[in-house]
This record gives structure tokens, sequence and C-alpha cells, in this order.
């Protein structure tokens, strides 16, 4: 390489350092090596060319001392611009003094430091990003399920997907469609819960309802409060967006198969699967499962649940006929003032419940309170032993089921009870020796049950009982029916 004289190496997209092996090259009069992409120190040995006269090593990202001997001493021969990071030099190159070696470690490695620093710095800063985005999603999912301080979606809840969802209803098929209510629709739904296949009720609330988020909310708060027997339970909820991104939400509750007591009470005479109707042992036993549930809702919880809206087609029987109370979307959770003051007082919260169960109250803008919870159940008993619903056509003109019920409690209460239960309970006297004794025994726990729930469905508040007496006087009622039955 002793004969070249020439070489230009411009524009090359060079990188790392310039090497020092140009220096052995002696005969070499001109190096051209601008607009590359070298770096670091100039190489010592290029001052040491005595042939080099022209050396052009611009718009590099070159740093450090440049050398004073050789091609370094000619003004004119040695051409650097375009490398801030020079220093020193022969004074007519107007280049920035060196710092002092030591000086010069420690802005080496601060600068290095810089470089590995600033991408490190940036991806945290990211991250952080993506945690806060993450964290506020979360936190605002999380309140769409809490109230009150109480969070439904914890650890102690399965997650449950709205594909899972889709894939366990058929698409929510009407096939698997069992209920529906002012605020959404239950599915009959198969979910592996646990690794096992379990059939589950899916309550899909219809958000373009108004008060249907509200209710969704209503009914994640009190039942993730509650455990009893006699109410729904909760096995977790599903807050997400459904395949068209719009918001969905859904409660997944535990499965009754024998559907609502409604269902039961006025029997459809054209369904499939026809039902055979319920004896008096087991409309006494539903009796006993509701007030037990009003019962603990009222005297159990802390604060108390009133439930609102308690009725017949809310009111489920799982495979044994139990009675299980569900759709607490207008419930109300007292507070310690409310609990107290449980009447007398007024609000604007408007009527909450069905009409015929809804408790007079209410429609004159009286508060929520457990009396009115004790008229509903009241009406419920009474159509649970008449087979009448308040809404009947037979009932105008002023007259309710209490005020109908109330005519007949001397001397006719046999004629408005259910003739379904009446026919029940003829044909299992048939095949009784001493049918007269229990007939007579299922007449007094027919009269004494009614005559509770009269003074539960009394228009006045203040005349009515308190649940907790009812519960027990049920109860009574019951249990001397089995004892009296069995002797």
């Amino acid at each position: 390489m002793r004969g070249l004289a020439f070489l230009n190496l411009t524009k090359n997209t060079l990188s790392g350092e310039v090497p020092q092996e140009f220096g052995l090259m002696g005969g070499i009069k001109e190096l051209y090596l601008a607009h590359n992409n070298l770096s670091g120190h100039i190489a010592e040995s290029l001052e040491n060319m005595a042939s080099l006269y022209q050396l052009d090593l611009s718009f590099n990202n070159l740093d450090g001392k440049v050398p004073s001997q050789g091609v370094f001493s000619n003004v004119t021969g040695f051409l650097f611009e375009g490398n801030s990071g020079l220093c020193g030099g022969i004074s007519e190159l107007h280049l920035p003094p060196c710092p002092p070696e030591s000086m010069e470690h420690t802005m080496r490695k601060r600068n290095l430091i810089i470089t590995i620093a600033t991408p490190i710095a940036g991806i945290i800063i990211c991250l952080c990003v993506v945690l806060v985005f993450f964290t506020i999603r979360k936190k605002s999912k999380a309140r769409s399920t809490t109230m009150g301080g109480f969070q439904l979606m914890d650890d102690n809840y399965p997650r449950v997907t709205y594909a899972e969802l889709v894939q366990g209803t058929s698409g929510f098929a009407t096939d698997n469609l069992i209920g529906r209510g002012r605020y959404g629709s239950v599915y009959k739904c198969s979910l592996l819960l646990n690794t096992i296949m379990t059939t589950v009720a899916v309550k899909v609330f219809d958000l373009r309802q108004s008060g249907s988020s509200k209710s969704f909310l209503a009914e994640c708060e009190a039942l993730g409060r509650i455990r009893h027997r006699n109410l729904i339970s909760v096995i977790t909820c599903c807050s997400s967006s459904d395949s068209d991104q719009n918001d969905f939400k859904a409660l997944v509750l535990e499965f009754m198969p024998n559907g609502s007591l409604d269902r039961w009470l006025h029997i459809d005479v054209h369904a499939s699967q026809q039902l055979q109707g319920l004896t008096l042992m087991q409309r006494l036993n539903i009796a006993v499962d509701i007030a037990d549930a009003l019962d603990y809702l009222h005297n159990n919880c802390e604060p108390p649940i009133i439930h609102c809206d308690l009725k017949p087609s809310n009111i489920l029987l799982n495979e044994d006929l139990v009675a299980h109370i569900g759709d607490f979307g207008l419930a109300k959770i007292l507070s310690e003032p409310a609990a107290e003051q449980l009447i007398n007082s007024k609000s604007s919260i408007g009527i909450r419940g069905t009409i015929g169960y809804v408790a007079p109250e209410y429609g004159e803008g009286g508060q929520v309170s457990s009396c009115g919870d004790v008229y509903s159940f009241g009406t419920v008993i009474l159509e649970l032993f008449t087979g009448m619903a308040p809404t009947h056509d037979m009932l105008r003109d002023g007259l309710t089921l209490h005020k109908h019920a109330e005519n007949a409690f001397t001397g006719m209460l046999m004629q408005i009870v259910d003739p379904v239960l009446l026919s029940i309970e003829e044909a299992n006297l048939t095949s009784l020796q001493d049918g007269s004794n229990t007939m007579e025994h299922g007449r007094n726990a027919i009269l004494s049950v009614m005559k509770v729930a009269l003074s539960c469905s009394n228009h006045a508040p203040t005349e009515r009982m308190c649940m907790r007496d009812a519960a027990a006087a049920i109860r009574r009622i019951t249990d001397s029916y089995v004892k009296n039955k069995t002797n």
C-alpha cells in the first residue's frame, strides 16, 4: 500500500474509530474520510505520516484531543468541521481547550451514563404510563361494581368473560331464556367453574333501559353482603364489553330448576311441562322460607337491607321447592339513621316496587322501610293461599286482595282458598283413614296463616306485624300442622 497516494472514502457510511493502520500507509498524500459515522478519538498515527498534507475528517462524530504535529499543524490541510466534540490542537484551529485528563475521563463516564440511562429512563417512563393507564382502567371497572366501599369483584369470586357467557347460553338463545324483568333478561347457562361444568342463571342487564346500571350496582351491593339459605347466591358478575364494544353487565347466579313461585301459582295450561300445583305442606314451607329470608335482611344484616320488590316472580324454587328470594335491583341498604327511623318520614325516591305488592305509603312519598317489605310479604302470602294475584280482574272499584280476604275471613275463608290447593288436599285425603281430622288441621293452618298475612298487609304501616314476629308466627303454625298431621 506504500504506492497509494490518494484515498477518498467520503460518504461510505463508515463507522467506528479511525483505524490506526492508516499510519502505516507511508506514501499517502491525501485522505478523505468526510461524511461518515466515524467516532472516538483521532488516530495518533496520522500525525506521523510525513507525506500526508490533506486530511478531511469533516462531518463525523469524532471527539477528544486533536494532535498538533504533521498534517494537523497545517490549517488549510486539516478539515474537521462538523465534529463538535473535538478540542485542543494548534491555536489557529480555534478549538476549545481540552479538559484535564481526569475531567475528560469524568466527562466520558458521564456521557456513557447518559447514553445508557436515556433509553432506560424512556422505557421506565413508558412502563409507568402504561401502568397508570391500566390502574385507572381497573379502578374505573372496579367502581362499576362498587358501592359504599364494597367491591364484588375480588379474589373470592371467579372471573367470567363475556365470551364464556355467550358460549354457555348458545349466544343468548331464546331456548335458554328463562325470564324477563324490568331491567333485563335471565338465561340458563353452562359454565366451567372450578373445573366443574355447572348450570347457572345469567341475568343480563339491558343498559338501554333507564335505571338498569343503577340496578346492577344495587344487586352487586346487596347480594355481595348477604349469605342465607333462602336468598339467591351470587356466583360472580361480568362487567365488560360485548362483541360490538358496547358496555355489558351481567350477574351470574345459582340456578333454580323449578323456576319462580309465580309459575307454580298461576299454572299455564298450555305449557309443555304441566305442573301439578303445590300442596299445603309445600306452601307452608315456602311461607317459612320467605319469612326467614326477610327476617334475616331486616334484623340480621348490618346495616339492614330492604328488598323493595317482593313478589312471586322474584321468589325462586330449587329442586326441593325451597324458596329463594332474588332480584335485588331495587334493594335499599339502610344507613344507621334510616335504620333507627324506619317510617314517618318523606323522601323523593318515588315508588319502589310492583303495583299490587308495593306498600301504599310508597305511593304517598313515604320513606323506604322494613314495613314496606312486610306489606309485600303479607300480599304474597295471601296470593300463595288464594291463588289470586293482587292485580286480578275481579279486584276492582277499590277492592284489594287484603280486603277481599278480610271479607271472607269469618265463615267464608275456604271459599277463597286456591281451588288447586283444595283439589290436591282432597285427593290426598282419600288415602288417609282419619281424613276429617287432617282436613280440620289443614283448615286451621290456612286460617292462622291468612290471619298473619292480613296483619302484615294492613294499609297503615303502624298496624302491621314486624317481620321477626311474622316469621316466628308462620314457623309456629307450620310446626303445629306437621305435628298434628303426624299424630
